[in-house]
Formats: structure tokens, C-alpha cells, sequence
């Protein structure tokens, strides 16, 4: 497997994606025949129960996981590039848990905020987050450097998580927050990925074009260097990117770490070290993940629903803990 040719594991990995999908479109808690989709989307028919399922509940939902999904494993890649750590992922610079502090505000003091502010929110959050971590490194000595942001990242992480659990246990909302991951996803409609797509397709763009440099960067300092690669504005814009596609995951899904921590991992081993196939690769795998985990969630114990994330937590912890013991093995 490993010395299959890039564009062949691309094109199994798109199959897979697009079973995937069209899986996530027929089945349910209600199955609907392929030909009903087909129907629903060229001729729509209000009256028709299938059709209506399929055009504004599933065919969303199913789009705004595959998108989720594919903003994390890229934001994922970005983050193991950029600082150079296998184990790295969004949540390591405190994206995640900023993102859940705003919402957790929002629960407070503006209930009832529709989800497209909701979304709003999270980017905010993701963003403050990020600016308390380049403050704390930019103005230290020697500039940004990987250590130095994994170590910001860390602090302002457990910080809003602290901030986050205090405000839900204060003001009893742990469980409204945790009813909104859980079923956040179920109520995307087409008005809510008009606004997730584009801030998807500018993160992904701007990962995209800096993915020639990121391969450099990822090795050392030294070698970026004398490649003439700028390193902190590149890594100011691979932040940027990875804010952009945290802010829009846990919108949508809740703080799902694994997809960003799995999924690139799984794409060096098809595409190598560089950047430019690893990423389009994680983007893909990483929807792939992310879809069959949705359809899994509402097959599984149907007519019940079970949390998306935490399925993909049953798949990434297990991996964590091999990735860790690989890591401190190397290191030893």
C-alpha cells in the first residue's frame, strides 16, 4: 500500500466518499431507493415525503459533514506542519476551546441566538484564541518558534477550558451546550452552509498555497530558511487558515479533535512528506471520516442518534495512544 501511486489512492479515497454520500442519502432511520434521490433533486415534488427528507434534511447535513470534516483534517495538517509535531492538532493552540468559550457565552446571555451566529461565534472564539496565543509569542524573545506556540497554545487552552466549565456549571448550561454538539449537525439547513462554504473555501485556499512552503517548514527552521521561505509570515497565514477551519468544525461538530490529529497521518502514509498531496489527501479522508461517522451515528441505534463525535473519539483514541507510544519511542 505504501507504494501506491498518489492519483490512484486519490481516486479510491474519492470513491469511498462518494459511497459514502450517497449511503448517507438512502439510509436512516428511514431508507430511501436510489431513484427517489435522484427525483428529489431533479424533480423535486413538495408532496412527496422521500424527496423532502432528502433535499432539506439529509442532502445538507450530509454536505456540511463532509465539509467539517475535511476543514479539520486540513487544519490538522497545517498545525503538524507548522509546528513540526506529529501529535498536534487545532486544539493544541487553544482554537477549539476558545471557540467552545464564545458559544458557551452566547448560551448565556444571548439564548436563542440563531446557529448562523452561532457559527459567527465560534470563529470569534477560534480568532481570540489565536491572538492571545501570537501576543504571547510574538512579544517574547526570539520570536514565534513551534515550542513557543504549542506552550501558548496549551496554557490559553486549559484557560478557556477552566473559563467554559466554570460559566456551564454556574449557570447550569453544561447540558443545552452539550444537546447543541450533539445535535448541531441535525438541524444544518442550505442557509447555514451558505455561510460555512465560503469561509471553508478560503481556509482550504489559503492551506492550499502555502502547501509548497509547508513542506519546508516542516523540516527545520535552517532548511526553510535557506529555501527563502518568510517563516513567520507563513506561519501567521497557515494560522489564519487553520483559525478558519477550527472556527467552522466546531461550529458544526463540537470540539472533535481526532479528525484533525487522525486523518493527515493516515495521508503521509499514502502521499510522503509532501505537503502539496498531503493536504488535498486529508481533505478528502478527512470528509470521508466524517460522513461514514455520521451515517454510522444514525444507523447504529436507530431511530436513536448517537453523537457524531463520539464515534470518532472510539476511532481516535485507540490510534492516539499508538501514536504516542511511536512518538516517545523515536524520542527515546
Amino acid at each position: 500500500m505504501r507504494n501506491m501511486p498518489y492519483i490512484l489512492t486519490v481516486l479510491i479515497a474519492t470513491v469511498l466518499l462518494a459511497a459514502s454520500m450517497c449511503l448517507s442519502l438512502t439510509s436512516g432511520s428511514v431508507n430511501i431507493p436510489a431513484h427517489d434521490v435522484l427525483g428529489a433533486f431533479f424533480y423535486f415534488d413538495t408532496y412527496d415525503t422521500g424527496h423532502v427528507i432528502i433535499r432539506e434534511v439529509r442532502a445538507p447535513r450530509m454536505l456540511a459533514a463532509a465539509v467539517t470534516g475535511a476543514a479539520f483534517a486540513v487544519s490538522g495538517a497545517v498545525m503538524q506542519a507548522m509546528t513540526r509535531n506529529p501529535l498536534a492538532e487545532p486544539g493544541l493552540l487553544g482554537l477549539n476551546a476558545g471557540a467552545l468559550f464564545f458559544l458557551t457565552i452566547a448560551f448565556i446571555f444571548v439564548p436563542g441566538l440563531p446557529f448562523t451566529y452561532m457559527i459567527l461565534m465560534s470563529f470569534a472564539g477560534a480568532l481570540f484564541s489565536a491572538l492571545i496565543v501570537l501576543a504571547a509569542v510574538l512579544f517574547g524573545r526570539d520570536g514565534m518558534s513551534p515550542l513557543k506556540l504549542i506552550l501558548a497554545g496549551v496554557a490559553v487552552s486549559l484557560f478557556f477550558s477552566a473559563l467554559s466549565s466554570a460559566f456551564q456549571l454556574h449557570f447550569t448550561i453544561g447540558q443545552d451546550i452539550a444537546f447543541w454538539f450533539a445535535g448541531a449537525i441535525q438541524n444544518i439547513g442550505w442557509p447555514h452552509l451558505a455561510v460555512l462554504f465560503p469561509w471553508f473555501v478560503i481556509g482550504v485556499s489559503i492551506a492550499l498555497l502555502l502547501s509548497p512552503v509547508l513542506t519546508a517548514i516542516s523540516f527545520d527552521d535552517g532548511t526553510a530558511v535557506s529555501l527563502g521561505v518568510p517563516l513567520n509570515k507563513t506561519r501567521l497565514l497557515a494560522l489564519a487558515s487553520v483559525v478558519i477551519l477550527a472556527g467552522l468544525g466546531v461550529s458544526v461538530l463540537g470540539a472533535v479533535a481526532f479528525v484533525g490529529l487522525i486523518v493527515p497521518h493516515a495521508a503521509r502514509f499514502f502521499a510522503g512528506g509532501d505537503y502539496r498531496r498531503i493536504l488535498p489527501l486529508s481533505g478528502v479522508l478527512g470528509a470521508f471520516l466524517t460522513v461514514s461517522s455520521d451515517l454510522a451515528a444514525r444507523m447504529l441505534a436507530a431511530p436513536v442518534e448517537l453523537p457524531v463525535g463520539a464515534l470518532i473519539a472510539l476511532i481516535g483514541v485507540p490510534f492516539f495512544l499508538y501514536l504516542a507510544r511511536r512518538v516517545v519511542r523515536y524520542e527515546l
